[in-house]
């Protein structure tokens, strides 16, 4: 309840900020204002600060705001909130589609899993791949192949007679899936001025959570149907078509054509973006642009052996291989399946609990991006990490109990009080989820790595994502089959008890520090943690002072 109380005053907080703020550079910003708790503040603000930005790399502002920008820009934002939302949806409709598709071809538990592994697999090539074809052809080529792979792939799914022309389709719209993952960030981050960055960053993190939520209520809507799993997956493909004629509307990406030495193209799409600025303001960005791209080339993947460099990176797989290692996508995609097991046995009802999921996902995610400046990344990575380690223990233990009771006859299979505690961790576990370990992830890597690497450590980071994920969704029901359902959360509460310790040890609080100065922390690691505890032991009492003041003034 108070977490949306909080959520409320922050909407309405939002409607008094300054429209049309200048957004600050991706090296600098304001130290956030106090608008939380005290307990959860790393720093404190400086007084009459303006409330944060959503990321100082991503730039822009902390709100979901597009005034005063250009037609062109605006477009650009339909169409990354309309890639982040394909993508969300077809995590969804997964789910919802694995119930009826092993009835309907009789797979087994490996043959489940690997379907439901299969984009990820599929996914990592498609990133290496189009990163090829974007540096080669150009980015609006390799988005139009990517929107392609993924109808096509939606469609060959939906007409599919066979388990092995299923798994084709799901190759191919993986591959439409990791490109576009790759393609599409980097296409907006390309073209649209730093004004505006933050906001389209912000509303395709919102609109992939959406996108989760809008296949789970087609999966509930759409479950009385016959061939219900057809049309599931055949919706799919709606938005990919409009993808596929964006390459009509869209320009080239002013970087590529630099790279290309083709400066005058460059500097005519940057006056089309920015059409409703001074003709200078696209000249300084053209500037900016060439100054990039002869940084980029004086970079070699030596550099990733410096000693502070290569413990930052170290650091980075490490978190992103932890962002999927407490079995996130494995409870987005075979979340029905645990709904049953936990005793919701009528196939529409196990799919309304995804619904709430995805409600709960899309509303606790919002309330992150949007105050992870002024929370900071690490006490929301830690209260994540805590909060799951307990909550996937309750989780398998309740699970196995409930398991466990009605192979032997003790308990019903249907609904009762253990259903809704295992129906209740898997809420609270999509909001912990929310807070931290999905969005926070990926802005700490951003903001870890040196300028001269991002692209080859994100791109090192990305892929270890992606395999993680990728053997988390393959083995998810092997592992329920052989630990008897309650022993794989005991697993991923494993993985979050080692984040818990992982994040408070290595992962400095980056909020309000200037990029260059972030990667020297990780020159001397031993400091580095021994500050990390001293900013946790701070956090952890900062209320003891507060409480003893009451207490002498009861006294008096």
């Amino acid at each position: 309840m108070r977490t949306l109380v909080l959520l409320a005053l922050l909407v309405a907080c939002g409607a008094d900020e300054r429209a049309g703020e200048p957004a600050r550079c991706c090296h600098r910003c304001s130290r956030p204002a106090p608008l939380l708790a005290p307990a959860l503040r790393t720093t404190p603000a400086p007084p009459g600060a303006t409330r944060p930005m959503i990321s100082r790399f991503r730039g822009g502002s902390s709100t979901v705001s597009f005034a005063g920008a250009s037609r062109m820009v605006r477009t650009c934002a339909f169409f990354a909130s309309l890639d982040a939302l394909l993508l969300g949806y077809d995590i969804g409709v997964v789910s919802g589609i694995l119930v009826f598709i092993q009835d309907r071809f009789k797979l087994s538990l490996i043959e489940t899993g690997n379907f439901a592994a299969a984009l990820n697999a599929a996914a990592i090539v498609g990133a290496l791949v189009s990163g090829w074809v974007a540096d080669k052809f150009g980015r609006k080529p390799a988005l139009f192949i990517s929107s392609m792979m993924f109808t096509s792939g939606s469609f060959l799914m939906a007409a599919a007679n066979s388990y092995t022309s299923l798994l084709i389709g799901r190759y191919v719209q993986g591959y439409g899936v990791g490109a576009g993952l790759l393609i599409s960030p980097m296409f907006i981050s390309e073209i649209a001025p730093p004004a505006f960055r933050g906001s389209l960053v912000t509303l395709s993190e919102v609109s992939l959570s959406l996108g989760v939520l809008l296949a789970y209520v087609a999966n509930y809507a759409l479950a009385s149907l016959e061939n219900q799993w057809r049309w599931m997956l055949a919706l799919g493909a709606v938005p990919g078509i409009l993808l596929c004629l964006r390459i009509l509307f869209l320009p080239e990406s002013p970087r590529f054509l630099v790279g290309q030495g083709k400066s005058q193209e460059a500097r005519n799409v940057l006056l089309k973006v920015m059409d409703n600025q001074p003709p200078s303001a696209a000249a300084k960005t053209l500037v900016e642009i060439k100054k990039a791209a002869e940084l980029e080339r004086g970079s070699s993947w030596s550099l990733l052996l410096q000693p502070a460099t290569l413990i930052a990176v170290g650091v980075g797989l490490v978190l992103a291989v932890l962002q999927h290692a407490v079995g996130i996508e494995s409870i987005i995609y075979h979340s029905p399946i645990l709904f049953e097991q936990a005793g919701i046995l009528a196939k529409k009802s196990a799919i309304l609990g995804t619904v709430a999921m995805g409600v709960v996902k899309l509303v606790f995610e919002t309330y992150a991006l949007l105050n992870v400046d002024t929370i900071g990344r690490r006490p929301l990575l830690l209260v994540g990490a805590a909060g799951l380690t307990v909550v996937l223990s309750v989780l398998g233990a309740a699970l196995r109990y409930k398991v466990m009771g009605v192979a032997a006859g003790t308990l019903s299979p249907g609904v009762t009080p253990t259903t809704y505690i295992i129906f209740g961790c898997v809420l609270l576990y999509s909001a912990l989820h929310a807070i931290s370990f999905g969005p926070i992830t990926w802005l700490v890597l951003a903001e870890i790595f040196p300028a001269k690497v991002k692209g080859k450590a994100m791109g090192l980071a990305t892929t270890a994502n992606r395999c993680t994920s990728f053997i988390a969704a393959l083995t998810f029901l092997t592992m329920c089959d052989k630990l008897k359902w309650g022993g794989t959360f005991y697993v991923y509460a494993g993985f979050a008890g080692f984040a818990l310790v992982f994040y408070a040890l290595l992962v400095p609080e980056t909020t309000g520090l200037p990029l260059e100065l972030i990667t020297p922390k990780f020159a001397k690691p031993m400091q580095m943690m021994r500050d990390n505890l001293a900013e946790l032991h701070r956090m952890l009492n900062v209320r003891r002072p507060a409480s003893s003041h009451v207490d002498k003034q009861g006294r008096q």
